[in-house]
């Protein structure tokens, strides 16, 4: 943890404060899964990763905040858009390995077992083990609706609907996903441009 505190006495003596013309991120000196009340310092992003990641590696064995400081570095190293560096990534990526390479309990195993199997009455098969039961009927009907809405099932049949370009071709058919196969105009651009342009000339064709 040296250079950990090395980091924050370091951060500390600069008095810094938000408005500076600076992005700062707030952390907490004492990691806020530790359940302790802490003061915040205010550290560039580089800075910030260098933070989680000496917390990472210096608790990432132990069996209570192990896995709460590889998870507060993998947020920070990944979420939100946040650009790493080659040399940044390959850094993350190998501290991070106990998080993916970690062997499920014995009845965390038998429990997606049981999940994937469920028992032998097959009119009502209860697939359990997860946040809640679903019988297979709930499953395919879920799966149809699934199926339904990528493929063109009947809540996209509102149509007709017409694509016409400004080159005077014109195409008409009764849902969103047979219309996008004819014009090659994919199915979402094709439903935001009718419910919010309707019969607007946009980019050389509109939707009526």
């Amino acid at each position: 943890m040296d250079e950990y505190f090395k980091l924050i006495r370091q951060v500390l003596q600069e008095s810094r404060s938000k408005g500076e013309g600076v992005y700062y991120e707030a952390h907490h000196i004492v990691p806020k899964s530790f359940s302790k009340k802490s003061s915040t310092v205010l550290l560039t992003p580089e800075e910030h990763y260098l933070a989680h990641k000496y917390l990472a590696e210096y608790w990432k064995n132990h069996s209570t905040y192990g896995k709460k400081m590889l998870w507060a570095f993998h947020r920070l190293a990944y979420d939100k858009g946040r650009k790493l560096t080659k040399e940044q990534y390959g850094e993350a990526r190998r501290i991070l390995q106990p998080l993916w390479k970690a062997d499920k309990t014995l009845k965390h195993r038998e429990k997606i077992s049981l999940a994937m199997k469920g028992n032998t009455n097959n009119s009502s098969r209860v697939f359990k083990g997860m946040k809640s039961d679903i019988t297979i009927e709930g499953r395919e009907k879920l799966s149809k609706l699934a199926t339904d809405r990528l493929t063109g099932g009947k809540q996209w049949y509102g149509g007709p609907y017409t694509v016409e370009f400004t080159t005077g071709k014109k195409y008409t058919e009764i849902s969103f996903p047979e219309l996008s196969k004819i014009t090659d105009i994919k199915m979402t651009t094709l439903q935001k441009r009718y419910s919010t342009n309707k019969g607007k000339i946009i980019k050389g064709w509109k939707i009526e």
